[in-house]
């Protein structure tokens, strides 16, 4: 039993977001990220797939989509499964400062868990502030602040997100994020990552590393992303 309930709690707390914050793509721009991350939770082997994409449907307005799922290997029967699709409203610019409103729709076990009806289709808002431009060496910089709201049937997580990215040397890129999430049961949780990408035209390849230092329960796992700009 107590292997079931740390199973079920870290299919809550470890949702991945491959793209946060308030910026909008042009009409008819897209965005697509594969993500594979190889984690060790509390003694167990787990590999997790996230692919992510948007849509310019116009410049204040684009569509999100993910799907994602999670295995243990050497366990049956704790396969997840979940997805979530959004729209994201730019509210507004200042120089380079934005500001954007987000909600739709998530569902399924990895993204909101298994316990307390946490399987089931809810919702999700956030609200995003971030910025970015270039440094007097001519590199690129951004940073981002995501405050969420979510709700699975009985249960009901808040979530912050913040993170800043730079590019180092021309084409190397690094990102580093925190994710903080309180809520019903065991959500507590608090992890960082990071990622280090080359860019190669449209395509960007990273691997990183992230971490869990303030939740109920150790973790850690290599992350390997790939992203396509359209």
């Amino acid at each position: 039993m107590g292997r079931v309930i740390l199973l079920c709690v870290y299919a809550m707390v470890t949702c991945a977001q491959a793209l946060a914050g308030p910026w909008t793509l042009p009409r008819d721009g897209a965005y697509t990220q594969l993500a594979v991350l190889g984690q060790r939770v509390a003694g167990e082997d787990a590999v997790r797939g996230e692919l992510y994409g948007e849509y310019g449907v116009t410049p204040r307005w684009t569509a999100t989509g993910q799907l994602e799922g999670v295995t243990f290997p050497e366990l049956s029967g704790f396969d997840q499964f979940a997805y979530r699709a959004t729209l994201r409203r730019q509210l507004f610019q200042q120089g380079r400062f934005l500001l954007a409103f987000e909600g739709g729709v998530i569902g399924g076990e990895a993204i909101g868990g298994t316990i307390g009806g946490c399987y089931t289709v809810g919702g999700e808002a956030r609200v995003s502030i971030g910025g970015g431009g270039r440094s007097k060496r001519g590199l690129n910089w951004f940073g981002f602040a995501d405050a969420i709201v979510r709700e699975h049937g009985n249960c009901r997580r808040q979530r912050f997100e913040t993170g800043f990215g730079r590019e180092i040397v021309s084409n190397w890129f690094t990102v580093n994020k925190l994710y903080l999430e309180t809520g019903t049961g065991d959500a507590q949780s608090a992890k960082l990552e990071t990622i280090l990408s080359r860019r190669f035209g449209n395509l960007d390849l990273g691997v990183g590393y992230r971490q869990e230092f303030g939740g109920r329960f150790q973790e850690a796992g290599i992350i390997i992303s790939l992203e396509r700009r359209f």
